[in-house]
C-alpha cells in the first residue's frame, strides 16, 4: 500500500489545477456598456428610418430590398461596422433592383373637376408607363361588418353585375382577408381583368387603421404578376369623394402614375465576424435591413440596431481585452426579407460549408420594440454540446430573470430564421413568389434558429392592455414613439440586453464544453502518466525482491 502512494500523490496533483480551472468568474461588461448610453440602440434604429424617409436619398420606395434607399442604409451599416474595427465581408448576388424615383399620384376627373393627389404604391408593385395609366375608376363593395362568411347574396349581385375590364379597380384591403371573398376577387380579375386594383380599408372593424403592406404584396398573388397590375392605397379623403360620385352614377376618371424603374441588379447580404477561441464553430446572430413602403422603426430598424449594439459591445469587449468568445460570432444583416426571406436563402447557398459544419445556432431578431418580448421555440438543440440546450429556453429565463415578459410561439415560416430551421418550406415560398430565381438548396438540411421579437405586431391585435402594434404601417416610425409609446428607447435598450445576456449563455456552454473537452485531456495525460510511474515503482520493486531472493 505505501509503494502505491507515488500514485495516489500524482494523479491529485495534475488534477487540482484542472478543478481550480473550472471556477469562472461572472462579468457584467455587457450591460456596463449598453448603460453608457441608454438611448444608442434607438438612435440606430431612428437613423435607419430616417434614411428610408430622406428623399433625395431613397426616393420613394423606402428601403424596398433593391431599392436607392436600401443601398444606403447598407452603405450606414457598413461604415459604422469598420469604425468599431471589425473586418466586413459583402456577399452580392442578382436579384430585383425595384426604385420609385418620382411622386406616386392619381388624378380624378369628376364632371370636370379634377384633383391630383399622392396614392402609396403597395411592396414590390408593377409600375405604369411613365405618362400614367388613364381608365375608368369602378367599385366592388364588401359588408359593412368584417366576417369570414361567405359574400352576401346582395352583394354578389353587385358583383357579378359589374364590369371591371379596363378599368381601375377599387377595392377594400380585406378581400384579401377572408378566403371566400379574395376567391371571387381573383375569379373576377382571371376572367375580367383590371388595369389597376386601389386599395381602401372598407369594413367598420379596419376603417380606422393606418394602410397596410404586405410583404411582396405586389407580387405575392399570381395574378398580380401574371397582369403586371399597378396596386396601391388611395387616402381616405379622396375615397369618400370616388364613392359618392359613383353612387350618384357619376363617372370617374382616373389617370394613375407610379414611376418604377425596375430590373435585374446586384443586392447585397453584410456580414462582420468577431473570432473566437475555436474558429470551427460560429453562432449567428442576425436582422434583415430592407423594409416594405413604410419608415419600418420596429420591422426592422429596431431588430438591425440590436445586432449593432451586440457587435459594438462585443467587439470593444475584444479590443479591450474583457472578453474573448469561445466561438467565432457572425453578425448578419439580410437583404429581401420582405421579398420572402431572399437575403438568407442565399446567405446559406453561399456558405453551404460554414452552415454544414460549423453552425452551432442562429438568433435572428426581428420586430423588437413593441411591449412584450417573443421568442420562436427552436426545433433542434444547439449544436456541438453534449447537453440539449434550447436557444428559446436561455432567451426565456433571461428575460424572467431581469423582470421582462416573454413568451414563445410557434411557427413555420416568420423571419430569416425560418430558413435555417424549415429550409424546405422556405425554398417553396421563395419558388412560388419568384418563379424565376435561382436558388439552389436541394442538399439544405435544417439548423438551430429562433426569431426574438415583440408584440403585439399590428393594429388589429390587442394586448391584454389594448396596446396593439403598428409594423408594415406607416405608424411604424419614430413620431408613434411618442403618440403611441412605440418602440419605447428604454424598452427597446432592455430587449437587447436580455438577447445579449443570452448570447453569453450560449457562449458559455461552448467555453464549459471546452474546458471539459481539456479536463479530459488532461486527465487523460495525467492518467498515462500514473500509469508510466506505477508501472515503473512496480518494476523497481520487482526486481528488488528478486535481488533479496539471490
Amino acid at each position: 500500500m505505501h509503494a502505491l502512494k507515488p500514485i495516489f500523490i500524482c494523479m491529485f496533483l495534475l488534477i487540482t489545477p484542472t478543478i481550480l480551472r473550472t471556477d469562472y468568474e461572472e462579468s457584467n461588461w455587457l450591460i456596463q456598456y449598453i448603460d453608457e448610453n441608454p438611448w444608442s440602440t434607438y438612435n440606430y434604429a431612428s437613423n435607419i428610418s430616417a434614411i428610408s424617409l430622406n428623399r433625395p436619398l431613397s426616393r420613394y420606395s423606402f428601403r424596398a430590398g433593391g431599392s436607392i434607399g436600401e443601398y444606403q442604409v447598407y452603405l450606414y451599416l457598413k461604415k459604422l461596422l469598420e469604425s468599431w474595427s471589425l473586418e466586413t465581408k459583402v456577399d452580392e448576388f442578382n436579384f430585383i433592383e425595384w426604385s420609385i424615383y418620382d411622386e406616386p399620384n392619381i388624378t380624378i376627373t369628376i364632371e370636370n373637376e379634377t384633383e391630383t393627389t399622392r396614392i402609396y404604391p403597395v411592396h414590390y408593385t408593377f409600375g405604369t408607363p411613365d405618362e400614367g395609366l388613364i381608365a375608368n375608376i369602378t367599385y366592388l363593395p364588401l359588408p359593412s361588418k368584417f366576417s369570414y362568411d361567405p359574400l352576401p347574396e346582395n352583394l354578389t349581385l353587385i358583383w357579378n353585375t359589374t364590369n371591371i375590364s379596363n378599368k381601375i379597380l377599387l377595392i377594400g384591403r380585406e378581400v384579401l382577408f377572408n378566403a371566400d371573398w379574395s376567391d371571387k376577387f381573383f375569379s373576377k380579375i382571371a376572367e375580367e381583368r383590371p388595369l389597376a386594383v386601389l386599395y381602401m380599408w372598407a369594413t367598420d372593424e379596419f376603417k380606422n387603421f393606418p394602410m397596410f403592406f404586405s410583404s411582396t404584396g405586389g407580387r405575392r398573388y399570381p395574378l398580380y404578376r401574371v397582369y403586371k397590375l399597378p396596386v396601391a392605397w388611395i387616402p381616405k379623403n379622396l375615397i369618400a369623394k370616388i364613392l359618392n360620385a359613383l353612387e350618384q352614377n357619376k363617372t370617374v376618371i382616373g389617370r394613375i402614375r407610379i414611376p418604377i424603374k425596375e430590373s435585374s441588379g446586384i443586392v447585397r447580404n453584410l456580414m462582420a465576424t468577431l473570432s473566437g477561441k475555436d474558429a470551427s464553430k460560429m453562432l449567428l446572430i442576425t436582422a434583415h435591413y430592407d423594409s416594405v413602403m413604410t419608415p419600418a422603426l420596429s420591422d426592422n430598424a429596431a431588430g438591425v440596431a440590436g445586432v449593432l449594439e451586440l457587435a459594438w459591445a462585443f467587439s470593444r469587449a475584444v479590443r479591450e481585452e474583457k472578453y474573448v468568445p469561445p466561438i467565432n460570432i457572425t453578425f448578419a444583416f439580410f437583404t429581401c426579407e420582405e421579398a420572402g426571406l431572399i437575403g438568407s436563402a442565399k446567405f446559406i447557398e453561399m456558405h453551404k460549408k460554414q452552415v454544414r459544419d460549423s453552425l452551432v445556432g442562429v438568433i435572428n431578431l426581428d420586430t423588437l420594440g413593441s411591449y412584450k418580448l417573443q421568442v420562436s421555440i427552436a426545433r433542434m438543440s444547439l449544436r456541438y454540446l453534449w447537453r440539449e440546450v434550447y436557444i428559446h429556453d436561455v432567451v426565456t429565463k433571461i428575460a424572467k430573470s431581469m423582470g421582462v415578459e416573454i413568451e414563445t410561439f410557434e411557427d413555420v415560416i416568420h423571419s430569416d430564421d425560418s430558413t435555417f430551421s424549415a429550409p424546405t418550406s422556405v425554398y417553396e415560398l421563395i419558388s412560388t413568389w419568384w418563379p424565376d430565381f435561382e436558388l439552389n438548396f436541394s442538399d439544405v438540411v435544417p439548423r438551430p434558429a429562433v426569431m426574438v421579437g415583440s408584440w403585439p405586431y399590428l393594429p388589429w391585435q390587442r394586448d391584454s392592455e389594448g396596446r396593439v402594434g403598428w409594423i408594415h404601417t406607416p405608424y411604424d416610425n419614430v413620431t408613434s414613439t411618442v403618440m403611441y409609446d412605440w418602440v419605447d428607447p428604454n424598452r427597446l435598450e432592455l430587449q437587447v440586453k436580455v438577447i445579449g445576456l443570452s448570447v453569453l449563455e450560449i457562449l458559455e456552454y461552448y467555453e464549459e464544453e471546452s474546458s471539459n473537452k481539456l479536463i479530459e485531456l488532461e486527465l487523460l495525460l495525467g492518467l498515462s502518466a500514473c500509469i508510466i510511474i506505477a508501472v515503473i515503482i512496480i518494476i523497481m520493486i520487482s526486481r528488488r525482491e528478486k535481488s533479496k531472493l539471490i
